[in-house]
């Protein structure tokens, strides 16, 4: 059986002096290969997707993001979290939650194809390797040794105001649809009987951007997690749906690219934010 992670609210996180892999460790390891596997084949093997063309370009889009971004950041948080690294834990939940978040769309959404079992693998270890990580992560320890430096309020606001252009975004294709009895154009435009995005973010991911802000700026420690987490996935989700724009421009000249410099200035801002975030949370043990 594998060693647990120890804690000292004065040291941060470590490992063992063995350094044994913990159960999220071997759960993520074990993403990372899939992850490959799964992007690899999305990319350069693209009569592996059955949907319309524009949903299997926007699946590409993804894969290019989970290939080239979203997977060596996802070791490298691995390596230095081993290393005792609060930062690169907090950036290893946030992949873990951009991962969650899309491998849902895949396994629930996109046509049934030879990656099927892959998708759910994805989905199902996304969401134990988080369960996994938050549960062994002394968030009292964090708490106390946050810095001042810490652009808390700075991040709020951004939340607020990502979770609040979501949700209007969202509720400017579904409101009128429902009122009218028909069906948004996006829904009707990938050949799908839902468009699970909505699902997503209404349900999970834009409460998750409100609570975290009223947490971080009440000084709460999970507020700081969370915060954290989502900058991250926030960066990632922002490069995966511009390149997913990209990838549908390339199948059909007409598709809009006003959504490629929207996300790039989310992705941008969610990477300078993080920086300077991360910056404020305990270092190396």
């Amino acid at each position: 059986m594998s060693q647990h992670w120890s804690y000292q609210p004065s040291e941060g996180v470590r490992t063992d002096p063995a350094r044994a892999l913990t159960l999220a460790y071997r759960l993520s390891a074990i993403l990372a290969i899939l992850l490959f596997i799964a992007a690899v084949v999305g990319v350069f093997v693209p009569e592996v997707y059955r949907d319309t063309a524009l949903w299997a370009a926007q699946a590409r889009g993804v894969n290019l993001v989970d290939l080239v971004v979203a997977l060596p950041t996802l070791v490298i948080a691995l390596f230095l979290t081993g290393r005792g690294s609060w930062r690169a834990r907090i950036v290893w939940v946030g992949v873990l939650g951009y991962v969650l978040y899309d491998e849902a769309i895949f396994a629930f959404d996109i046509r049934f194809n030879s990656l099927f079992l892959i998708y759910v693998a994805l989905l199902s270890l996304a969401t134990f390797s988080l369960i996994t990580s938050l549960t062994h992560l002394d968030v009292a320890a964090l708490r106390l040794r946050v810095s001042s430096r810490v652009p808390a309020r700075g991040v709020a606001i951004y939340l607020l105001i990502v979770a609040a252009l979501f949700f209007l975004t969202w509720m400017k294709d579904i409101v009128p649809a429902v009122l009218g009895g028909t069906v948004p154009s996006t829904i009707r435009e990938a050949g799908v009987p839902s468009n699970p995005v909505y699902v997503l973010d209404l349900g999970f991911l834009i409460p998750l951007y409100v609570l975290s802000a009223i947490w971080i700026l009440a000084r709460r420690g999970w507020g700081y997690v969370l915060a954290g987490a989502l900058l991250v996935l926030n960066a990632l989700l922002g490069l995966s749906i511009a390149s997913s724009a990209l990838f549908q421009h390339a199948v059909d000249g007409s598709v809009s690219l006003v959504v490629v410099p929207m996300f790039g200035v989310i992705a941008l801002v969610s990477i300078g934010l993080g920086v300077l975030y991360l910056r404020g949370l305990p270092g190396t043990a």
